[in-house]
């Protein structure tokens, strides 16, 4: 399949994925969000992998949601077009998540918002020194959602992901390593990616993705991502959270 905004590459039976829009800072359109479950969903058809690999073009691994796409979160949409929009999230990565094969995000720079989202739902993160976590939903008048709060809580514990979604607290790359979001902090994470790729081809894969589909399905808690979705049309038709994420969306566009 061709992608508008991925380039999908696989050499030795590792394929690598990478969001190529950079002159938005790989900022998750409702297009890219599509394409991202979409790849998911194909990879996961072959048989003939090992590994994916998951990284970003420039300088920056992902934005996160594209808040210069007005209706991203469904603001002035029929309800049922807005629900389907704001579930493009969820979505994908619950498609990265049930990817059969082992998966490692690479992250060349900082994941924000729906970027940590996505980096969460991968099996293994290997950071650059000058990558970071931020998630700041609730600046922008909305809970963290996507699914992301209990894959950050499992990581990482209830108060930490408190923290992380309720507090926007920033997370540099050595408190990821120290807390357990990440497995590796590498000058060149993308070797450091390929190094652990290798390791990963040199055993049994389907022994491997039991492994993984048992360990989810250990972790995996009630699925509340839908309607936390729901939660957020709730929002962003509350007089006071559109003023305040218009304001938000304002400060961007003059960037």
């Amino acid at each position: 399949m061709d992608y508008q905004y991925l380039v999908v590459d696989v050499s030795d039976d590792v394929a690598t994925v990478t969001l190529n829009r950079p002159e938005r800072r790989n900022a998750l359109s409702k297009e890219l969000r599509v394409e991202l479950r979409q790849v998911a969903e194909e990879l996961d058809s072959r048989d003939d992998l090992t590994c994916v690999l998951l990284t970003g073009a420039g300088p920056v691994f992902s934005a996160g949601a594209d808040l210069r796409q007005t209706d991203s979160f469904g603001v002035g949409l029929p309800l049922a077009e807005a629900r389907r929009i704001v579930r493009q999230g969820a979505d994908m990565c619950a498609a990265w998540e049930r990817l059969r094969y082992l998966t490692i995000a690479v992250l060349n720079g900082p994941a924000v918002g729906g970027g940590m989202s996505l980096a969460v739902s991968c099996d293994f993160r290997i950071l650059a020194p000058n990558a970071y976590f931020l998630a700041p939903e609730v600046d922008v008048g909305i809970n963290y959602t996507w699914n992301s709060l209990p894959r950050i809580g499992n990581l990482v514990g209830p108060a930490r992901a408190k923290l992380i979604g309720a507090l926007a607290r920033r997370v540099d790359a050595e408190t990821a390593l120290a807390w357990g979001l990440c497995e590796e902090i590498a000058d060149d994470p993308m070797a450091a990616a390929r190094v652990m790729a290798a390791e990963i081809a040199e055993r049994p894969r389907v022994s491997q993705q039991m492994v993984k589909e048992s360990v989810n399905r250990h972790f995996a808690m009630p699925n509340s991502v839908y309607l936390d979705q729901d939660q957020v049309l709730l929002m962003m038709r509350d007089p006071e959270n559109q003023k305040h994420a218009q304001a938000v969306r304002d400060r961007i566009a003059k960037k």
